[in-house]
């Protein structure tokens, strides 16, 4: 579970951030992980969870994810879009990312191809 290690680096830059502003507890964690990223948001709350039970600078803190939807960029056309607008014109039908992308919402195409999403970012630290 690469997550363990991941809140791990995530814990240290924010430990960081508490001394140099002397503080002495966290209170909120908000990150953002992209749909690309390769993480499971499900095993990173969980390792958060499981790491700040030990540890007093951390014990009180919430952890809220981002998720944002998945985008893409048709080469037919060159619009660009995020993944519900596929979902909408699917009429429901949830496709299984990053492999069942659907088609351009423009122009019908199956030339799509992901943009960004692979980002795991700090987004705000609340501390006392």
């Amino acid at each position: 579970m690469h997550e363990l290690s991941l809140v791990q680096g995530l814990m240290e830059q924010v430990r960081q951030i508490a001394r140099e502003n002397n503080r002495e507890r966290v209170t909120l964690v908000r990150v953002r992980i992209g749909p690309f990223s390769g993480v499971v948001t499900e095993s990173f709350s969980f390792a958060f969870h499981a790491l700040k039970t030990d540890d007093n600078l951390f014990s009180q803190s919430g952890l809220e994810i981002e998720t944002p939807e998945p985008e893409f960029s048709c080469s037919g056309c060159g619009r660009r879009f995020d993944g519900s607008k596929i979902r909408d014109r699917a009429r429901g039908h949830d496709f299984h990312f990053p492999f069942d992308w659907g088609r351009c919402p423009a122009c019908g195409q199956e030339a799509l191809h992901p943009e960004g999403g692979d980002e795991i970012l700090l987004l705000q630290v609340e501390l006392e």
